[in-house]
């Protein structure tokens, strides 16, 4: 789940057309005039948030400095809409030239199939535009026994622990750096009666992403992808201890009393609201810090690593949020027209006049100014996110098997519900299983 979807769920069929003068099919090649026009999917659908100013913006501007192009763009705020309707113009022949993907295995087939076109063909034309990109931002849009990337990345993420400086300070305790520190951390608050670390996982997408961050401090990501690939079981030693940990903060109540109904809405305004003292969460969350109440007393650490893996200690569970793609099957000259947008959207200037309206965050570019103008919580993100080693994705998202990932945060809210380690880990091997 992602930052957008907050205050945007009341937009969930709401489009916002981009249209040129004149207004005519998107299925025709060239037009009357001269003009050609193209069609944009994207989760770009609110006026507000730094993302969706500057693309929206930027989509008018384009079409301006080009009249002989018409941009059409459906912005589409609810993620399962979204994914729905992309799905649906795809089966019916009808794909966008531009869209927003987040990458994954569910994409390879697509790729395979030959409907989204080869961006590495692009970059070695136009050094300037495709060398801006950190390497590993681009791995969610490359795909094992396929050559080049099939989209690049607009925002990037990670996660990390936010936690209530008040909350620390009246308490007499500092924020923990390392997993056997967090629970110390637990029980002291705890036995003040604060609940430590509450957990929304009714968005199911949560619990995956606490396994995420504890798997990469617990192994590399090489012992991950062996068990997504069905090499390794997953009830192996290392990943069991990790369900097990997971288990046992049920158990001892850090994650709350009502881990699988309560949402991530709720679970936000917990924090915000200073009734529990840590949250896990990505770079997205430092909008809402910034737009609270009482921004100032919000921090942010990395996630804690164990003691017994220190080398594990810089992996972070970060990647691509959201990119665009282009399709491969529109004709000619619809895709140098989409090429020409798509530079326009993701050239060094789009990615700093975001930073210019967030006052900070991570970028999956290398060309980010130094601004001036930065919050305090993105200082602190900033501060925190060096010295990266490893940054992935949760372990789902790099499954051959697209039903693996639902299946893996399905069955960690079974844990949460009450279901023992071993059946949780058993059920999980069950799908990874399958032919």
């Amino acid at each position: 789940m992602r930052k957008k979807i907050i205050g945007l769920l009341l937009a969930t069929m709401t489009m916002t057309s981009l249209v040129g003068c004149g207004s005519s099919s998107a299925n025709s090649t060239t037009e009357e005039g001269g003009t050609i026009t193209i069609k944009m999917l994207s989760r770009y659908s609110s006026d507000q948030g730094p993302d969706d100013i500057t693309i929206n913006k930027r989509i008018e501007e384009f079409m301006a400095e080009n009249t002989n192009i018409i941009v059409e763009h459906e912005a589409i705020g609810d993620e399962s809409t979204y994914n729905n309707m992309f799905k649906t113009s795809i089966a019916t022949g009808d794909a966008p030239d531009v869209f927003v993907n987040y990458g994954g295995t569910q994409f390879k087939e697509y790729v395979e199939s030959g409907l989204f076109y080869d961006l590495s063909k692009v970059a070695e034309e136009d050094t300037v535009w495709g060398d801006k990109y950190i390497e590993s931002m681009l791995d969610a849009l490359k795909y094992e026994g396929v050559e080049g990337y099939y989209g690049v990345p607009f925002s990037c993420f990670a996660t990390g622990l936010y936690y209530n400086k008040e909350l620390f300070e009246e308490n007499g305790l500092e924020p923990p750096t390392t997993i056997e520190e967090f629970e110390k951390v637990c029980d002291e608050f705890l036995a003040k009666g604060i609940t430590p670390f509450a957990l929304g996982d009714k968005d199911n997408f949560r619990g995956a992403h606490l396994l995420a961050n504890l798997v990469l401090k617990r192994d590399g990501f090489d012992y991950t992808k062996s068990i997504i690939d069905g090499e390794t079981k997953w009830n192996d030693t290392a990943m069991k201890e990790v369900f097990e940990l997971m288990n046992s903060w049920r158990e001892k109540g850090y994650l709350g009393e009502n881990i699988t109904t309560l949402d991530s809405s709720g679970e936000q305004s917990l924090f915000l609201n200073g009734d529990t003292p840590m949250h896990l969460n990505g770079s997205w969350f430092m909008n809402q810090v910034n737009d609270s109440d009482n921004p100032e007393r919000v921090g942010f650490i990395a996630f804690p690593y164990f003691e017994k893996y220190p080398e594990n200690k810089n992996n972070w569970h970060s990647g691509t949020s959201e990119g665009f793609s282009l399709s491969a099957t529109n004709g000619e000259e619809r895709l140098q027209a989409s090429i020409k947008l798509l530079k326009y959207l993701t050239d060094e200037e789009a990615y700093n006049e975001s930073q210019a309206l967030s006052k900070g965050g991570i970028y999956p570019v290398t060309t980010m100014k130094e601004i001036d103008d930065i919050t305090p919580i993105a200082k602190e993100f900033q501060a925190a996110f060096t010295d990266v080693n490893e940054a992935k994705l949760e372990p789902g998202d790099y499954a051959a098997k697209a039903q693996l990932r639902e299946e893996i945060r399905d069955a960690i809210q079974g844990m949460f519900a009450g279901t023992s380690v071993d059946d949780t880990l058993a059920r999980i091997q069950k799908v990874t299983d399958m032919e």
